[in-house]
């Protein structure tokens, strides 16, 4: 009686940590192809935000919000791309990619992913031109009716972009020496 008790049991967990080496192996296979479509989609995101970038290098700095994933510098020197992972939209995280230019105006900005509610609140995405040439202030940026959440979720998330581009320029840009009163 125990022994037809024990053999299910056995064979169960015979064949799950089988199926778990199997799935193991699976990722570990498919891992690298994943990563570098991974990058390939972004690198393709990237030259759709600056077109005329012939690369893009990753900015290391420190005191950043903490929506913002990756900065990259496009170069020839046209601005800045920043990955942006946006909390608080209706559907939860929106990841989103901006580009700034040098200036600090937007060139365009493009969802990623997101888990907002089909219609509704994609309205927002599709109105996304209207960032275009903004600067930090986001003058006449306004929440989409029926849309409100998504909409601060998608303009907090660009407000991030341009904190993180002040900090860069500031520490790009060291203390300049003022002017002495008198001199000249």
């Amino acid at each position: 009686m125990k022994k037809d008790f024990l053999a299910p049991v056995f064979a169960l967990a015979a064949v799950c940590f089988l199926m778990s080496l199997l799935l193991a192996a699976g990722n570990r296979l498919t891992e690298p192809v994943i990563k570098q479509a991974a990058e390939e989609r972004a690198q393709e995101a990237q030259l759709e935000i600056i077109p005329g970038a012939k690369e893009f290098e990753p900015v290391e700095t420190s005191g950043l919000p903490k929506s913002i994933t990756g900065i990259y510098r496009a170069e020839p020197d046209l601005g800045f791309i920043f990955m942006i992972s946006a909390a608080g939209g209706y559907g939860g995280e929106i990841k989103l990619i901006c580009g700034i230019d040098t200036e600090g105006r937007i060139i365009k900005t493009k969802v990623l992913s997101h888990a907002e509610t089909q219609g509704l609140g994609t309205i927002v995405f599709e109105s996304a031109a209207e960032y275009e040439g903004k600067d930090k202030n986001l003058e006449g940026i306004d929440a989409i009716a029926g849309s409100t959440i998504t909409s601060n979720a998608y303009k907090n998330g660009i407000s991030d972009a341009f904190a993180a581009f002040e900090i860069i320029k500031e520490q790009a840009e060291p203390d300049k020496p003022e002017k002495e009163e008198g001199s000249g």
